[in-house]
């Protein structure tokens, strides 16, 4: 019999909700800065206004303490990168993450750098994201 992780999933809510702030992920359109190399990543934050802006609740850590949270960065450069590593409660947000590029902190604008799914069974409890500023 399969674990039932709704009940975990609210209470990761709750805690994120009590203890973190709202943040805006958002997703742009695709296409990339130079149509002559489709395969480069856009490099720049970008100005205009995303194709679509989901608001979710999270918290943020350093990225030196997200190992006592048993999350491994296994990449030491990306390690040094990062300015923040976010732990996201998706509440009913059923979407992927990992298709944003970005997310607004109020007066901060942030890349996402990468994302991960904490999802036993069939229910998401976290998302994790690392950012750079």
């Amino acid at each position: 019999m399969a674990k039932d992780y709704t009940i975990t999933a609210a209470t990761a809510l709750r805690l994120i909700q009590d203890k973190g702030r709202e943040i805006t992920f958002l997703k742009f359109d695709d296409t990339p800065d130079d149509v002559a190399k489709p395969w480069a990543k856009n490099s720049d934050l970008r100005t205009g206004a995303a194709s679509i802006s989901t608001k979710l609740f999270a918290v943020s850590v350093h990225p030196t303490d997200i190992n006592v949270l048993g999350v491994r960065i296994r990449d030491d450069d990306l390690m040094k990168q990062l300015r923040e590593i976010l732990i996201i409660a998706p509440g009913t947000f059923q979407g992927d993450l990992k298709e944003y590029q970005e997310l607004d902190d109020g007066d901060r604008r942030f890349r996402i750098t990468f994302m991960e799914q904490l999802k036993p069974a069939n229910t998401t409890v976290l998302w994790y994201a690392g950012v750079t500023g």
